[in-house]
């Protein structure tokens, strides 16, 4: 819960990537594509520092297990290097930290800017005294950090699915839902009854999909684990599997995790779980964000799953959640 209102914070706080650069009279000057992988971090940082407390508490805050996927993976693959090799191969990487001291910083703080030598980057620059004020600094501001970068690998989601959009679905979900949602190329609608739409993004060995369904307000508790489970599998056992009989459910195994927010000025009930498949072994990770179209006295729910065998499931998660966060209720 901490996380997520952080997040939020930071999105507010931080705006969204811009792909050019003004300089001081107004000029423009257009920078390189930044270069690195999704979910890359590199950490600059003195050597010697890597073993002592504040690379250790860089190590431990980003790559801490990321949450509810069935392998374990890495929050961020953190590349740590020292400050004599950071040159232009480095400058340009998508997401960046970079730790100085100085006399004249009477305290740590951050500083966070965009594309400094690349687009679409992120470059955190954390300032203290000392490293060892740095070190303390950053255990303090942990869920900060990850949201910053959290929030950077999903602008860049949103960002090709604005400049790129699946018009034809987005207009559909629209149309249905009163709402909009950003939804890139190459997403087609599987399904779609009166109050639930199936759409997905296929390719031969991943599938990364959203679930949009609704359903009336009627009940004070809809806001809680038990009763958007049950809603929950109310609407995707519409969602067939490979063979006769099977579909789509949510495996309690290891039960869904309950959170909330306020976004936007609305608030949302989160799931995040893993779904299953009934009468047959498949499954995967699934993210839903819950919330009430006031006027209409409806709650509207959108889902991101991924379906990914043998293959690390963090990014392509990340991918179709950053779409769940445009949800906008018309």
């Amino acid at each position: 819960m901490k996380r997520t209102l952080i997040y939020i914070a930071v999105i507010i706080l931080f705006g969204s990537n811009v792909s050019c650069k003004k300089g001081s009279k107004g000029e423009t000057s257009y920078l390189p594509n930044v270069t690195g992988g999704a979910g890359e971090i590199v950490l600059v940082l003195p050597k010697p520092l890597w073993t002592d407390s504040i690379g250790i508490n860089y190590k431990e805050i980003l790559t801490q297990e990321f949450p509810y996927i069935p392998q374990s993976e890495p929050t961020f693959d953190l590349i740590s290097i020292p400050n004599e090799v950071f040159t232009d191969i480095f400058k340009s990487h998508r997401s960046l930290i970079i730790n100085q001291t100085s006399s004249e910083f009477k305290e740590p703080k951050f500083i966070l800017k965009r594309d400094v030598w690349a687009s679409p980057q992120t470059v955190l620059y954390v300032v203290g005294p000392s490293f060892s004020s740095i070190g303390k600094f950053i255990k303090k501001e942990k869920e900060k950090i990850i949201a910053i970068f959290e929030q950077a690998e999903r602008d860049r989601v949103i960002q090709s699915a604005v400049t790129y959009p699946e018009v034809g679905v987005v207009e559909a979900v629209k149309k249905k839902f009163n709402a909009t949602i950003k939804i890139p190329k190459g997403y087609t609608i599987r399904k779609q009854t009166d109050d639930f739409m199936w759409i997905s993004h296929e390719t031969p060995k991943i599938s990364q999909g959203l679930i949009i369904y609704m359903f009336p307000y009627k009940e004070k508790n809809t806001f809680s684990a038990e009763y958007l489970i049950k809603k929950r599998d109310e609407f995707v056992s519409q969602i067939p599997g490979p063979t006769d009989s099977s579909y789509m459910t949510t495996s309690m195994v290891f039960p869904p995790d309950f959170s909330a927010m306020m976004f936007k000025d609305r608030y949302f009930g989160i799931l995040r779980g893993f779904w299953d498949v009934y009468k047959h072994p498949m499954g995967g990770p699934f993210i839903s964000f819950s919330t009430l179209d006031e006027k209409r006295q409806t709650i509207i729910n959108v889902e991101a799953y991924v379906y990914a065998p043998g293959s690390k499931k963090r990014n392509y998660l990340r991918q179709v959640e950053a779409l769940v966060y445009t949800l906008e209720v018309n």
